[in-house]
């Protein structure tokens, strides 16, 4: 029996270190992939700016990321930190995304950054799910399903090209809707299923 106990419990730290190591290599790749956003390569790679609104493993409630396009037509999303993002789509950190280094939210009159950026839970959720928050959120749910979007809210965010909650906006409709999410009368349509797309 104690045999039987110890077997297990060596089999478990052997299960943590295994998935710990998975973890340090994925880290180590992902900081080399990194190198082609270098200021050499940022010119030749093609890749955007991207989110989307599902749970992060780390308690966000979205994704922030780079849309990398490779040449066999599929893409693939390196993830950001929020302070990554805002650094780069200002352009005072070097990225793929903008190799020319130009204040996105400058071009698309962002007043707020940090702030709107923050808020992109409130396009999924009707108040905050973090525990002691009552926050609200811009979201209507469907009959059916807590936290499935009704169906106009889901056509107002698949013109920008969210079909699905897992589904990245890529490009200027990142900044086009968030230009959009600071705009009171836009919130009030959204929140009725009726707002505009990209503009």
């Amino acid at each position: 029996m104690f045999v039987s106990l110890h077997n297990q419990n060596i089999i478990k730290k052997s299960i943590v270190i295994a998935v710990l190591l998975a973890c340090h290599f994925f880290v180590i790749n992902a900081q080399e992939d990194t190198a082609v956003f270098g200021e050499e390569g940022a010119k030749k790679a093609k890749c955007s700016f991207c989110f989307n609104l599902m749970e992060t493993g780390y308690g966000s409630l979205f994704h922030l990321g780079l849309m990398k396009y490779r040449k066999d037509g599929k893409t693939e999303i390196e993830f950001l930190t929020l302070n990554d993002f805002l650094l780069q789509a200002s352009g005072r950190l070097s990225s793929c995304a903008n190799p020319d280094t130009i204040n996105f939210f400058d071009k698309y009159k962002i007043k707020n950054p940090y702030t709107t950026t923050s808020s992109l839970w409130k396009l999924r959720f009707a108040k905050s799910p973090w525990q002691g928050s009552e926050e609200a959120g811009w979201a209507s749910y469907s009959d059916s399903s807590y936290f499935l979007l009704s169906a106009a809210q889901k056509a107002v965010l698949s013109k920008y090209g969210m079909k699905r909650l897992t589904d990245y906006i890529s490009g200027d409709n990142v900044f086009k809707l968030l230009r959009n999410m600071e705009d009171s009368t836009w919130i009030n349509q959204y929140k009725a299923g009726n707002a505009a797309g990209p503009n």
